[in-house]
């Protein structure tokens, strides 16, 4: 799931700040973030939960939007 969210440029990794040795003190890690295409189709897909026929589209395999899939394919030029 990860790598597919990532190659629609929703999703990347970054590393972890850590601070210098103390209690609880980890190795550097790298973590997932949405990107600002990522945000914006989460909150449009929070904001179709909203409508009415959401039950249906739910179901239905998912698509980005086209602003988002315009938005997601510019930033790659």
């Amino acid at each position: 799931m990860f790598e597919y969210l990532r190659s629609l440029g929703l999703m990347d990794t970054v590393r972890q700040k850590t601070v210098a040795p103390a209690p609880g003190f980890h190795a550097p890690v790298d973590i997932a973030v949405l990107t600002d295409n990522g945000r914006a189709e989460f909150a449009r897909l929070e904001r179709d939960e909203k409508r009415a026929d959401w039950e249906d589209r739910k179901m239905a395999d998912y698509a980005l939007s086209e602003a988002s899939a315009v938005s997601i394919l510019e930033s790659r030029l």
